[in-house]
């Protein structure tokens, strides 16, 4: 919310009001509405692209954030949100991984991204474009 607003908001402000809004299941972590409703909640405009690799594509090339739900693979064994934060001349995907500043620091094939993203397309994941 930080990075795309003038409101600074710190992960514990968020992690509380999804709590209290009821987008966090105890043990399980956030429900994917967080994502859409959580951002325009902070003011922010946020799409749905499912699957589409051209829409990702397009988006990271244009400069925009995009948060994908991984599902097991390098990032997660069960389920994680990261934000990817742009793409390399040569089609690396540049990630922000609040679990891992090693995987933060990669650069990842679009490829893997693509096949180790959430398979659901609830709530219009497992991408959703931030601006």
């Amino acid at each position: 919310m930080s990075s795309l607003t003038s409101n600074q908001v710190t992960p514990p402000e968020v992690a509380n009001w999804a709590a209290a809004n009821g987008y966090y299941s105890e043990g399980s972590g956030s429900y994917r509405t967080l994502i859409t409703e959580g951002g325009a909640h902070y003011g922010l405009t946020v799409e749905g692209i499912g699957h589409d690799a051209e829409k990702l594509v397009e988006a990271l090339s244009g400069g925009k954030l995009v948060i994908a739900i991984m599902g097991p693979g390098h990032f997660t064994n069960y389920g994680h949100f990261i934000v990817l934060r742009g793409i390399t001349s040569d089609g690396k995907v540049l990630v922000a991984d609040s679990g891992s500043l090693v995987r933060s620091n990669e650069q990842w094939d679009l490829r893997l991204i693509l096949n180790e993203a959430g398979r659901s397309t609830y709530a219009g994941g497992p991408f959703w474009i931030m601006t």
